[in-house]
């Protein structure tokens, strides 16, 4: 019977003991002398990453490692959330666990701009940034600059945090130090849930799909295909056949250069529609799907709440008529905040420009969730934000948008997204391919264009092609909410 011998390094030699031959390939670093092995044959094996030399000599088996094979590897390692950084380390690399959260934090790198800073607290903020070790970026010349500054802090959100400790040593500086901590916890924030009407939208682990039924003869892209309510009621019926989660019924064209219409007729469009709808969706036992307006006139939008809609989408951002705030307020609704610059009738006569588009587009915002909280709305989670892609905005202005869609969690509400065949997506076919294409003809770029839009945080999606957009979507969020722990491999 052969008998197998662990080899352990030693002072002066090798100590030698029985082993089972399941313990051989344990052992990674062994260090031997060729010449304690005098050998008249042997063979080649690896073993765990080291290459070994089996001797036979005086009928012992000897295992000599004579090239070790470990070899240094680099690589970059990313976390999107705070919260895969934190199983990470503690599934994977086995941290204590009383490091992890420290460690988590450390991990979950982003920077904070901001604006309108007193240029007499610099030196105090300064000061605790480097306590915390957060840096600053901040006018070179500080005695040329206004008084007020644009700075942006560089670091990670453990370092945020002692810095926010920091500063409620100042002052004037005790605010901030409440602000950056309250600009993290939106930031961070990723699930949402909405509930109106006895339904429930949960918001986060998947995209959302909002169907667009226009019920108008000019809208851009698919106006004229309905003329009747019963073709309305049967294409949202095969919307939600093919995966939509919300209707959005719109009776009026925004597209640029759109002639207006009164209430009236927008009112005689859209309300037989809903009517029906809701009809045809309790029929068919379909009442978890929520049902969207389409509208920025306060007259319609209260016509419509009083049959049964779940939704409103201004697309003006309560700009157009000022009134549509306190119908919002006082049905409680879950409303959409479209940002917008201009008007449909003037986007092709004004100059559209911004400093900032992002920074523009949170600013507006905040202005109407300020707006909606003072009027007594009761819940601002159901606030959804909407950047408005293509509502007073050149192409250049919509690919910004898309390319830091992730900034716009700083706002820490649902945002939402509506790409679908927009003619920027033509602009890039034409500049880049050299030809164009019809809107109905430009699902690809839409779906490209949505990509980032859903990776950097839109929970629902404004689209015209719903089976294509939930296979893409399907595909999309396995990827975006992958984690090993949630799939049993750790």
């Amino acid at each position: 019977m052969q008998r197998q011998y662990k080899l352990h390094p030693s002072k002066g030699g090798l100590l030698l003991w029985p082993i089972t031959s399941g313990e051989l390939g344990k052992y990674r670093q062994i260090f031997l002398q060729k010449t304690l092995c005098k050998t008249k044959g042997g063979k080649n094996l690896k073993v765990n990453n080291l290459k070994f030399f089996i001797c036979f000599h005086k009928k012992i088996f000897f295992l000599l490692t004579y090239k070790l094979l470990m070899e240094r590897r680099i690589y970059i390692k990313l976390f999107d959330r705070y919260d895969e950084t934190f199983r990470y380390l503690l599934r994977q690399l086995n941290v204590n666990e009383k490091l992890v959260s420290f460690l988590a934090e450390k991990a979950n790198t982003f920077n904070i701009l901001i604006e309108n800073f007193p240029k007499r607290d610099i030196k105090n903020l300064n000061y605790a940034a480097q306590r915390s070790c957060v840096k600053v970026a901040f006018p070179t010349m500080l005695e040329l600059a206004p008084d007020y500054l644009k700075v942006l802090l560089i670091g990670d959100e453990y370092s945020f945090k002692n810095l926010s400790k920091e500063l409620k040593n100042f002052k004037s500086l005790k605010r901030l130090a409440v602000e950056i901590l309250e600009t993290i916890i939106r930031y961070k924030k990723e699930n949402f849930k909405i509930t109106y009407n006895g339904k429930v939208l949960p918001l986060g682990l998947k995209t959302h799909i909002m169907g667009i039924l226009n019920i108008t003869p000019d809208s851009f892209s698919d106006g004229g295909e309905i003329s009747s309510v019963k073709d309305a009621v049967k294409k949202a019926i095969k919307m939600v056949q093919e995966g939509a989660d919300i209707i959005d019924i719109g009776g009026e064209s925004t597209r640029p250069g759109a002639t207006p219409i009164s209430a009236d007729e927008e009112i005689g469009r859209v309300l037989p529609v809903i009517k029906e709808l809701k009809k045809e969706l309790e029929i068919q036992k379909l009442n978890r799907i929520w049902i969207s307006l389409d509208t920025y006139k306060s007259e319609v939008a209260k016509l419509a709440l009083e049959e049964g809609v779940d939704i409103i989408n201004d697309i003006s951002g309560f700009t157009f008529d000022p009134n549509m705030v306190n119908i919002v307020v006082k049905y409680q609704v879950p409303v959409v905040v479209n940002h917008i610059k201009g008007t449909p009738q003037t986007w092709k006569k004004i100059s559209i420009t911004y400093k900032d588009v992002v920074a523009e587009i949170l600013q507006f915002w905040n202005e109407k969730v300020h707006l909606l909280m003072e009027k007594g709305y009761d819940d601002k989670f159901k606030i959804i934000c909407d950047p408005g892609i293509g509502f007073g905005k050149l192409p250049e202005h919509n690919i910004e948008i898309l390319k830091r869609f992730k900034e716009f969690k700083t706002i820490g509400l649902p945002l939402m997204v509506g790409v679908s065949r927009k003619s920027f997506i033509n602009e890039i076919y034409k500049t880049l391919l050299l030809y164009e294409k019809e809107p109905k003809e430009r699902l690809f770029g839409s779906l490209a264009a949505l990509a980032p839009a859903v990776i950097g945080g839109a929970k629902i999606v404004r689209v015209h092609d719903i089976q294509a957009t939930r296979e893409f979507l399907a595909v999309l969020d396995s990827i975006r909410t992958y984690d090993p722990h949630y799939w049993g491999l750790n």
